[in-house]
């Protein structure tokens, strides 16, 4: 049973990191800019509900790191174990964070002169969808968002704070020829220093010492991620500008 449970946080780990590291790697690859003089047509947009697997939140450098399978078992629990509550925190709260992106980029694209239909959408993974669903009304192209979303901190101490993040790689899909007319990332508060992506830098006002002292303060909290998403669906909407 102890080896069961030793597996499970291990690959409990993997996910968590491959959550926040699969948007990451987006960034190697090759954008596809929105062509502005081109006579695409677009202007009903079928904005398709975005995949997000919930909160990571990210101590990206730990002690356990020096200390190989122990190690990696106790990040393991506590990351796990940081989800969790995060999550706790963000149901406190009524708060939603697909919903809220969903709204917030919704707005942003109305206001650049498309008009918006949501079309909700099941996903298996966090991959773009192979076909778009059917709706009653024309819809000229999809756009089409894998999402993740937290709090990162580069490592412990009064000088590594944890700061709002969210990662979104988006395309934009013709709805009768299903060809890509954009596709690009934008991340808030990127790790490292990534290429080929539209970066924003976290606001330094919204950030928190410890993970305990943000968990003390769930709207402070809530509002960094609010902050986070409405910055990163401007950026979005901007790309088809």
């Amino acid at each position: 049973m102890v080896g069961k449970r030793r597996a499970f946080r291990l690959r409990h780990a993997a996910v968590c990191m491959a959550a926040v590291l699969t948007l990451a790697g987006c960034a190697g690859k090759p954008e596809i800019p929105y062509d502005h003089s081109a006579e695409t047509g677009v202007k009903t947009i079928g904005l398709v509900t975005p995949y997000s697997r919930g909160p990571t939140i990210v101590l990206a450098t730990t002690v356990g790191q020096s200390f190989g399978l122990i190690g990696a078992l106790i990040d393991a629990g506590m990351t796990e174990h940081r989800n969790t509550a995060f999550t706790g925190l963000m149901e406190s709260q009524n708060f939603q964070a697909n919903d809220y992106f969903v709204s917030c980029l919704t707005a942003d694209l109305k206001a650049e002169g498309y008009n918006v239909i949501v079309i909700p959408a099941a996903r298996p993974d966090d991959n773009f969808l192979a076909s778009y669903p059917g709706s009653d009304q024309k819809i000229d192209a999809y756009l089409d968002a894998r999402m993740q979303f937290g709090y990162i901190a580069a490592g412990l101490g009064h000088s590594n704070p944890y700061r709002p993040a969210f990662w979104t790689r988006a395309r934009l899909v013709d709805g009768q020829s299903s060809a890509v007319l954009m596709e690009d990332t934008v991340m808030y508060n990127p790790l490292g220093a990534p290429k080929n992506i539209v970066t924003i830098a976290p606001d330094p006002s919204e950030q928190f010492v410890d993970f305990d002292t943000m968990m003390a303060n769930p709207p402070a909290a809530i509002a960094g991620l609010k902050t986070a998403e409405a910055k990163s669906a401007e950026a979005l909407a901007n790309l088809l500008r």
